[in-house]
């Protein structure tokens, strides 16, 4: 009887060497070195639904949702982005700043709950541009993502012919919303 255990015993033995020296052949991907998702472009960048008067950001940020709602009923377009690097008040300055570049205009006295409102002189009333700016709690000098900052625009209309701009990984405009 102890011949056949040692035998039974000896084969297992050798199956699980067997099994763990060509694993490495079998079934695993190959080291590639680059482990970061491939990231679909930002919208606003290729101008999917592109920012009133052709304004880009000349800060970082990501575009966390873009998307028209009804606000004090008026049909508006609602965009949420994140910024990166900076204070509150440099976010705010550096919005506030490339709408200027494209010709808009920052009132004197913005209407709370807004950090800021800008038109385009001769524009339609609905061309306005209002502006929130808000730190994220408990950010750290180190970190990337400083805060958040919200623009009522009016509403755009699809401004490339890009496929990304059918995504919403690329356009932040989920259905859901």
């Amino acid at each position: 009887m102890g011949q056949p255990r040692r035998v039974w015993a000896i084969a297992g033995i050798a199956v699980v060497l067997a099994v763990l020296l060509l694993s490495p052949r079998f079934g695993r991907a190959d080291p590639t070195g680059d482990y970061r998702p491939v990231l679909a472009p930002d919208g606003l960048a290729i101008g999917c639904y592109p920012l009133p008067g052709g304004v880009t950001f000349d800060f970082p940020y990501q575009l966390r949702s873009d998307g028209d709602v009804e606000v004090d009923g008026e049909l508006r377009r609602v965009l949420v982005a994140q910024y990166d690097e900076m204070g509150e008040a440099a976010a705010l300055d550096a919005i506030v700043a490339d709408f200027a570049e494209a010709g808009f205009v920052e009132s004197q006295r913005p209407a709370p709950p807004y950090d800021a409102v800008l038109r385009r002189p001769g524009g339609a009333r609905a061309d306005v541009v209002r502006v929130t700016v808000e730190p994220l709690p408990g950010v750290e000098e180190d970190m990337i993502v400083r805060g958040t900052f919200e623009l009522d625009l009016p509403v755009a209309e699809v401004g490339s012919d890009s496929p990304d701009c059918e995504s919403p990984q690329s356009t932040k405009r989920w259905d859901d919303e």
